[in-house]
C-alpha cells in the first residue's frame, strides 16, 4: 500500500457522499471539474493571449467557479428534505440551475477558444446580446440561492434550527444580496477596472485582480462565495459553541463578512486595488 493510497480513496469517496445527496448536481459539479482540468492542460500549451492572460484563463476560472457552485447546492440539499426534488419546485430548481451554468459556460468556453471576450464584449448585435443573456442566467444562478434559501426556513418552520442550518441560511442570502448586488454592478460597468490599464498581466496570482487601480471582481469573489464561508463557520461553531453563542457567532460572522466585502468594493470603485 503506497502513501498516496487515502488521498486516492477520497476523491471516489467525496463523488459518492455528494451524488447521494443530490446526483444531477453533483455529475455537474465533476463534469465543470473535468472541464477545468482539460482548461488548464490547454493553458499550458495553448500561447494565445486575451487581455495579457491565456485565453484559457478564463473558461477555467469559471468551469471552476460553477463546479464549486453546484458541489455546494449538492451539500445543502438535504436540508430540503427527501420529497422536495421530486416536487414541480425541486424539479424546476435543479434545471433552471443547470441550463443557466451551461449555457454561460458554453458560451464563455466557446469565445475563449476563439481568441474573443465573453465579458464586455459589444462588438456586434450577437456579442451585446449573449451578454445581456448571460447576465440574466448569473442573475438567475444567485436568485436560485435565496430561492434555496427560503425554502430551507419554510421546510424547518416549526423545529428548532441549528446553528448550520441559520448559516447555510445567512450565508446563501448573502451570496443572492452581495454576489448579486455586486454582480449587477460589475455587469453594467464598462469593465472590471477601474482606473487602470484594461489588462489582466501582472494581476494576483489565482484571481488574476490588477495591482494597478481598482477591480470590480473582488467584491464579486467575495460576496459569491458567502454560501461556502459561513456555513463552515456555523459547522465549526455549532460543534464546539453553545447553542446561543454559536447563533452570535454566525450573526457576528455574517455581518462582518457583509461589512468585509463592502469595503473591498468601496476600495475598488475608489480605484484602489485588492488586498485592503
Amino acid at each position: 500500500m503506497t502513501a498516496s493510497t487515502p488521498a486516492a480513496a477520497a476523491l471516489p469517496q467525496a463523488a459518492g457522499s455528494l451524488a447521494a445527496r443530490h446526483s444531477s448536481w453533483a455529475a455537474w459539479t465533476w463534469a465543470y471539474l473535468a472541464m477545468a482540468a482539460v482548461s488548464l492542460v490547454l493553458m499550458s500549451i495553448d500561447d494565445r493571449l486575451l487581455q495579457g492572460v491565456s485565453v484559457w484563463n478564463k473558461p477555467f476560472k469559471f468551469q471552476l467557479s460553477i463546479a464549486v457552485y453546484f458541489a455546494t447546492l449538492a451539500w445543502f440539499a438535504p436540508l430540503l428534505g427527501e420529497r422536495f426534488f421530486s416536487t414541480w419546485r425541486g424539479r424546476l430548481m435543479t434545471w433552471l440551475a443547470i441550463f443557466w451554468a451551461a449555457a454561460e459556460i458554453a458560451y464563455i468556453t466557446f469565445q475563449g477558444a476563439i481568441g474573443q471576450a465573453s465579458h464586455f464584449n459589444f462588438t456586434s448585435d450577437f456579442h451585446a446580446t449573449a451578454y445581456s443573456v448571460m447576465g440574466f442566467g448569473a442573475a438567475t444562478l444567485v436568485a436560485i440561492c435565496l430561492w434555496m434559501a427560503v425554502e430551507i426556513l419554510v421546510r424547518t418552520r416549526g423545529r428548532a434550527r441549528s446553528p448550520y442550518v441559520w448559516a447555510v441560511v445567512a450565508g446563501l442570502t448573502l451570496t443572492f444580496a452581495l454576489g448579486g448586488g455586486f454582480g449587477s454592478y460589475l455587469g453594467n460597468a464598462a469593465g472590471h477596472w477601474v482606473d487602470a490599464p484594461a489588462t489582466d498581466a501582472g494581476g494576483l496570482w489565482l484571481f488574476g485582480w490588477t495591482r494597478e487601480g481598482g477591480d470590480l471582481r473582488a467584491a464579486h469573489f467575495f460576496g459569491m462565495h458567502a454560501m461556502q464561508v459561513l456555513p463552515v463557520i456555523g459547522w465549526l461553531a455549532g460543534s464546539r459553541l453553545s447553542r446561543a453563542t454559536a447563533l452570535g457567532t454566525i450573526a457576528l460572522a455574517s455581518t462582518g463578512y457583509a461589512a468585509l466585502s463592502t469595503a473591498v468594493f468601496l476600495q475598488a470603485i475608489a480605484g484602489r486595488p485588492f488586498p485592503l
